[in-house]
């Protein structure tokens, strides 16, 4: 195949990206006996679906509830036992992510580029902001403190309280980009950042100023569909680690303290990791999952039986990790060898990109068909 049509192909697949209607149904995973029952535990219809690619809009998971917000801008509560509803919201904003929850307090951003405060306790809107560009990922949280990224390469650091302005960075964006961008993370008093030119970055939370960065993608090739290198994918930190990878580029783990690299290799992903312990689980571009020693990156395992079937961020489940593909299929892998012990349909026919997350002996999951699932074993 030529560079030119391979660049074709490629383009395509982007802009198909998130809109998985108009891509071929995946044929049924092979059989499997499962080792548990995975099965579904309830199921509750909202209003509203989770935008273009919801992988996007998350689940927090606090306090035996659920919270989140639909593409209609209805804020949600439900119980994660039963999938009751307890509250919701509406709003006249339309959400373009997911939300970040801070005491009584949901944030989310919108596609006209503001960042919205609700009131869960007053059930109304605190305060909005007009940012720079629309809101691609969910704010960090920290001290006080918000941390938004917006599509045209601004991190805005606001006062939770207020919305008021504290200080902004700016990456330049190259000429082609993934539609997306990774959710900061706030650490060690520290803002850590992944941008569309394959930068990680990190700045002071209180000052702004640039502490280090890394490339973590690097542009490659003639043609500037063969050198897209965003990091969107979800950004990992822990004990001193940040763990990143970008689109056609690289896994790293970098010290905090100083961005130096402590290993990579050479993995290319636009979703995130997941980590647990000293396993990193990552999900490569054409759906393969590695199990890698979080200390050094060295392979534990890897699983091939998945491939090309456009799996999303990993989430460790109980005993397991879980990965859901487009098809709708979540498969739950052994954490010693990476083997798919279980499976089970979330939802007929459910679009790439829904987001997951466990809590206590449940798997949430959201599909773009306007509802909240549970799953569990």
């Amino acid at each position: 195949m030529s560079k030119s049509l391979l660049a074709g192909v490629v383009l395509v697949a982007l802009m198909l990206q998130g809109c998985s209607s108009s891509l071929p149904a995946l044929p049924d995973p092979k059989p499997i006996k499962s080792e548990v029952d995975l099965h579904s535990t309830w199921r509750t219809g909202v209003d509203g679906n989770f935008g273009e690619s919801s992988e996007r809009y998350n689940i927090v998971a606090k306090d035996g509830s659920l919270f989140f917000v639909t593409d209609e801008g209805s804020v949600y509560q439900l119980a994660q036992k039963n999938g009751d509803e307890l509250e919701r919201i509406d709003t006249k904003y339309k959400p373009s992510a997911g939300v970040t929850k801070v005491g009584d307090n949901i944030y989310f951003g919108t596609y006209q580029a503001q960042l919205v405060s609700v009131s869960l306790k007053d059930k109304k809107v605190n305060w909005t902001k007009t940012l720079s560009s629309e809101v691609l990922s969910s704010p960090a949280y920290a001290d006080g403190k918000l941390a938004v990224q917006t599509g045209d390469g601004w991190l805005t650091v606001m006062d939770a309280t207020t919305g008021d302005v504290l200080w902004r960075a700016k990456e330049d964006l190259p000429a082609l980009t993934v539609r997306g961008t990774s959710a900061p993370v706030i650490a060690d008093g520290k803002v850590i950042a992944g941008f569309a030119d394959g930068r990680v970055k990190a700045y002071d939370l209180k000052t702004g100023k640039t502490d280090w960065e890394y490339a973590v993608g690097t542009p490659e090739g003639r043609y500037e569909i063969e050198r897209l290198s965003d990091v969107d994918g979800r950004l990992v930190v822990k004990d001193g680690v940040v763990y990143a990878i970008a689109y056609n580029g690289t896994l790293a783990a970098l010290s905090l303290e100083t961005g130096r690299p402590i290993w990579q290799r050479s993995i290319s992903s636009d979703v995130g990791v997941a980590l647990r312990n000293n396993l990193l689980v990552v999900v490569s571009q054409d759906s393969t999952v590695y199990g890698l020693n979080a200390s050094n990156g060295s392979e534990i395992w890897v699983n091939k039986n998945l491939k090309d079937r456009a799996l999303i961020t990993p989430e460790f489940f109980r005993d397991y990790v879980a990965v859901m593909d487009r098809g709708g299929y979540v498969h739950l892998l052994d954490l010693k060898n990476g083997k798919v012990i279980a499976r089970d349909i979330a939802h007929d026919d459910v679009p790439s990109g829904s987001r997951m997350v466990s809590a206590d002996k449940q798997l949430f999951i959201l599909t773009p068909d306007s509802d909240v699932t549970a799953l569990s074993y």
